[in-house]
């Protein structure tokens, strides 16, 4: 690809993502998903893992 068509790829490619940033609105949260995070994080979070590859050594 030449040059040109890469940065007017890029330039579109950008250009898209602020229009639908602005164009899409942010669904805020609702109460269950908090209930969720508020009970996840006052247990301190994912601190062991039962996957060998994501465990501490």
């Amino acid at each position: 690809m030449r040059l040109v068509t890469c940065l007017l790829l890029a330039l579109g490619t950008g250009i898209a993502g602020l229009a639908l940033r602005v164009a899409v609105p942010v669904t805020p949260a609702d109460d269950g998903f908090r209930q969720v995070m508020h009970l996840y994080w006052s247990q301190g979070g994912a601190q062991v893992s039962n996957k060998p590859e994501t465990s501490a050594p």
